[in-house]
């Protein structure tokens, strides 16, 4: 068998995360690692090889054993990045968010366009078993039609730690770009076009935001809910409600987990109520493999752009952010 063989740009958590779960399969294969420092790319490809080292993302983009990119930079670094592997003609990957804004990635998936160069975001949680499952319980019509949508996601960083990359601007810190992008994103692929949007938000010290909720509507009056926090653990859960029916995610609906369907039909849902579970394992590691095993396919089959996560819903899901953003006032330099 033909593996696929991987690059990976940047030496930090997630890159270490993609690498280990690509362990799981026998389709793709990481073969090398880039950082800015030479020293953290050797020293991650010795914990997590056998790979090479680069000492630039240039240099691991014009590995000849290099055949798609993963772009696992911090958030500020990500459209340049992606921009190298698609000028070299190398398919990419690029962590959520994709972009610091909507106008970065719109360049972005226009360029890729031009060159024939497949590109996506890596919202990997939309592989998972149980996202999978939820997007089959709404296509049945089993809950109804959907009402609203809620979820939130918020941990806990320490504010005595200014120096961590989600305090930092010039990094495209914040709780809404790197934690507040899974519940927008479920919200962006349940909804149709929102048309207003309410947010909130609370700002650190150093000027990106430590709470932010927001409540939108799209054209048709549908509600989507959602909670972001670097101050605090929230629930970490998402419900999806609809004229049937709803469906529970359980706890950390990003990574692998359980999910509830709850239907009462037409009648009182005090009534008759029906629950379904569904456990969303992953057999071995956590499943980061599942996205680029669907790069591979994608590749393969000619296409330059996933039906999983369209160019569109990283788009939607952007400018939802924008405007939350603007009306918390949180800024970045590519704004």
């Amino acid at each position: 068998m033909t593996q696929n063989r991987w690059g990976i740009a940047g030496a930090g958590f997630i890159a270490g995360m993609f690498s280990w779960d690509m362990g799981f399969t026998d389709e793709a294969t990481v073969t090398a690692v880039g950082s800015r420092d030479l020293i953290k790319a050797q020293r991650f490809a010795d914990e997590r090889g056998p790979m090479r080292a680069h000492g630039s993302y240039e240099e691991l983009i014009a590995d000849p054993e290099v055949d798609f990119i993963y772009v696992a930079v911090p958030h500020s670094e990500h459209a340049r990045v992606a921009e190298l592997a698609v000028r070299a003609g190398k398919p990419v990957l690029v962590e959520k968010p994709f972009a610091l804004n909507a106008n970065q990635a719109e360049s972005l998936f226009e360029l890729a366009m031009q060159e024939k160069v497949f590109v996506m975001e890596g919202m990997w949680s939309r592989f998972l078993p149980h996202m999978v499952k939820l997007r089959e319980v709404i296509e049945s019509g089993a809950i109804g039609e959907v009402i609203s949508v809620s979820a939130d996601h918020g941990l806990r960083f320490d504010p005595n730690s200014p120096e961590h990359r989600l305090y930092d601007r010039s990094l495209g810190g914040g709780a809404l770009l790197d934690l507040g992008v899974y519940p927008v994103s479920l919200v962006a692929g349940l909804l149709g076009d929102i048309t207003e949007i309410r947010a909130f938000g609370t700002l650190t010290t150093t000027g990106v935001d430590a709470e932010t909720s927001a409540v939108m509507r799209d054209a048709a009056g549908r509600h989507g809910i959602i909670s972001t926090s670097l101050s605090t653990e929230s629930s970490n859960r998402a419900s999806v409600n609809g004229t049937l029916g709803r469906i529970e995610l359980g706890y950390n609906y990003m990574i692998p987990t359980d999910l509830k369907v709850v239907t009462f039909g037409e009648g009182n849902p005090a009534h008759g109520e029906k629950v379904e579970d569904f456990m969303g394992t992953v057999e071995g590691g956590m499943g980061w493999r599942f996205e680029a095993l669907e790069v591979g396919r994608c590749v393969s089959a000619g296409k330059l752009e996933s039906p999983v996560v369209p160019h569109a819903l990283t788009l939607k899901t952007l400018r939802i952010m924008d405007e939350i953003r603007g009306q918390v006032g949180v800024r970045y330099d590519a704004d």
